[in-house]
């Protein structure tokens, strides 16, 4: 699936959540409405950094994650 303008330019947009949501099914539209509810809460995008968060991320994309560097 490939992402729509309005999920490339919102706030919360990251390529691993939104990775993540549309594995587990969710449509765009859901996927910006928790967005948006998130960032009207002050709420950043999920950025996946931990390695438990990157090894769950890789189990339910069904791809391997390699570890992000700051």
């Amino acid at each position: 699936m490939k992402p729509t303008r309005a999920i490339l330019t919102h706030s919360n947009y990251d390529a691993d959540d939104y990775a993540y949501l549309t594995a587990k099914g969710w449509s765009d539209d859901e996927i910006l409405a928790r967005w948006s509810e998130e960032a009207a809460h002050g709420n950043g995008p999920c950025h996946w950094e931990s390695a438990s968060a990157r090894a769950k991320l890789a189990v339910v994309t069904g791809r391997q994650q390699a570890m992000r560097e700051d």
